[in-house]
């Protein structure tokens, strides 16, 4: 009896002390008050676009594809892709070999399953032929740097051999051979004479790829790329005669494997572009002046409306995704975002875009946005979005009492 009524004794004095305890009026933390209270009103800024937009254009900047893991070769309405390759495992042991011991010499290029133009046959025509390079080419050239004044720079404009054989759409098609005819026989006997001497070898520049002008797609081919070097790349197998007589094989593999477009024509007058490769990117510049002081961004969200008549799209699903980056290299990672396809409303929409805004409308109440794509769509596609020149931003805010 007496240690029944100790427990209670102290069931008593533990509902105490907790009484007293949760009885405290402190004041709120930091966090709790910051948390909008009950009565607060929010706002709508459904303003005309130019009183949010101080400019809406789309921006072409020339994207170096280099070693990425997508070559392109081919042309498309006014489009023309290119390759060079550049072979960066030439033996120092093979000066003395001549071209007449050279008995064959095979380009090997792996086709991947992406086109854009013609497939309606279940193939590309993508003709093209090989050229000797001239001039030393580096992983930060351009469409611009290498060909904007023209070919004579460049390339010389000898074929040294030339593929003109549809080549089928499968999942998994064989690697396609090119072979080299006697001045490309000759070539790789200067190769192979350069790199044996150091004052020479600088001047190894590679071998470019020019499609023809009867081509009707461009189509994918693979390469290595950082951290992917299990993918197939651009081999030369080389079937010589050794000064003992003896027939063996090399194999050259492509280290520096680059791709370049041309700029297409695009009526950015009327569209918004994004497409990669030629690298038109719409950027949109916003004024958030029209938002009270020290107002308080909750929400918002943007719209980006497309003209599927004005996309190119090739045999794989258009992008569903976007990538809206801020313009200022400074700005925290976490303030970039996404849109979404909405298919019923033909738009990309966004819903967490006030991070971004937020921190623009703290600092200089001004910012731009690139419109981009994730990386795997930014260099595994040459498809072409389309957008009306009008986007639409909605703005939910609260205003915060001044001080």
């Amino acid at each position: 009896m007496r240690g029944h009524l100790q427990n209670f004794c102290l069931l008593l004095g533990s509902l105490a002390s907790t009484l007293v305890w949760s009885g405290c009026n402190d004041a709120p933390s930091p966090v709790g008050a910051e948390f909008l209270p009950d009565t607060a009103q929010l706002y709508v800024l459904t303003a005309p676009p130019d009183s949010v937009f101080e400019a809406v254009a789309t921006h072409r900047l020339p994207q170096p594809l280099f070693n990425v893991g997508i070559l392109y070769i081919g042309r498309f309405q006014s489009m023309e892709a290119r390759t060079l390759l550049r072979f960066t495992d030439i033996p120092d042991t093979l000066g003395s070999l001549t071209a007449e011991s050279i008995l064959r010499a095979t380009l090997l290029l792996s086709p991947e399953r992406y086109a854009l133009g013609d497939t309606s046959s279940g193939a590309t025509h993508v003709p093209f032929s090989i050229h000797k390079v001239i001039r030393l080419w580096t992983p930060k050239a351009t469409w611009d740097s290498l060909f904007a004044g023209g070919d004579a720079g460049t390339l010389d404009p000898t074929e040294l051999g030339r593929w003109e054989t549809p080549i089928p759409l499968r999942d998994t098609v064989q690697p396609i051979r090119i072979e080299l005819n006697d001045l490309g026989r000759q070539l790789i006997a200067e190769w192979l004479r350069f790199q044996s001497d150091s004052s020479l070898r600088q001047q190894i520049y590679g071998l470019a790829l020019l499609p023809t002008p009867s081509g009707s797609a461009i189509r994918a081919f693979a390469t290595q790329a950082i951290g992917q070097l299990e993918r197939p790349a651009p081999k030369l197998e080389i079937l010589y005669r050794h000064p003992s007589g003896n027939v063996d094989t090399l194999y050259l593999t492509a280290g520096y494997a680059g791709s370049f477009i041309s700029p297409a024509d695009a009526d950015t007058t009327r569209y918004l572009i994004l497409q990669p490769g030629i690298a038109y990117q719409p950027k949109l510049s916003l004024r958030l002046t029209a938002l009270p002081p020290l107002a308080a961004i909750h929400r918002a969200e943007l719209r980006l409306t497309i003209d599927s008549t004005a996309c190119w799209t090739g045999n794989r699903e258009r992008s569903r995704t976007l990538l809206l980056l801020p313009s200022d290299t400074n700005a925290p990672g976490w303030v970039s975002t996404t849109a979404t396809y909405d298919p019923q409303s033909g738009a990309f929409i966004s819903k967490t875009l006030a991070p971004l805004l937020e921190y623009w409308f703290r600092r200089q109440q001004r910012g731009t946005l690139i419109v981009s794509l994730p990386a795997t769509e930014l260099y595994g596609r040459l498809d072409r979005l389309a957008f009306l020149p009008q986007p639409q931003l909605t703005i939910v805010y609260s205003r915060r009492k001044q001080p």
